[in-house]
């Protein structure tokens, strides 16, 4: 589910989050069964649109629509793959 706010202070911001609203991304992030809020969007008319949601998880997830329609996601803060030197750890 995406919650969008519920009221938007300039024409352009609410333009931007119709634009947003309705993605292909805004879809993918609504058929999770989590929570998605928008906390941040572009308040300028002009490409490229930004939108950053937040799940009542925590998971943050920013979003970036082109000029032409095209969309990335991408989550921040991206966990550490590497873990600690464990080996090293032992020793100390």
């Amino acid at each position: 589910m995406v919650r969008m706010p519920p009221t938007v202070p300039t024409q352009t911001g609410k333009k931007n989050l119709e634009i947003f609203a309705a993605s292909a991304a805004a879809r993918e992030l609504d058929e999770r069964p989590d929570i998605w809020t928008v906390v941040e969007w572009s308040w300028t008319p002009a490409p490229p649109l930004r939108v950053v949601l937040r799940s009542d998880q925590g998971d943050r997830r920013d979003v970036v629509i082109d000029a032409s329609g095209v969309w990335r996601m991408q989550r921040e803060p991206v966990e550490p793959k590497i873990g600690p030197p464990t080996e090293y750890l032992a020793k100390t």
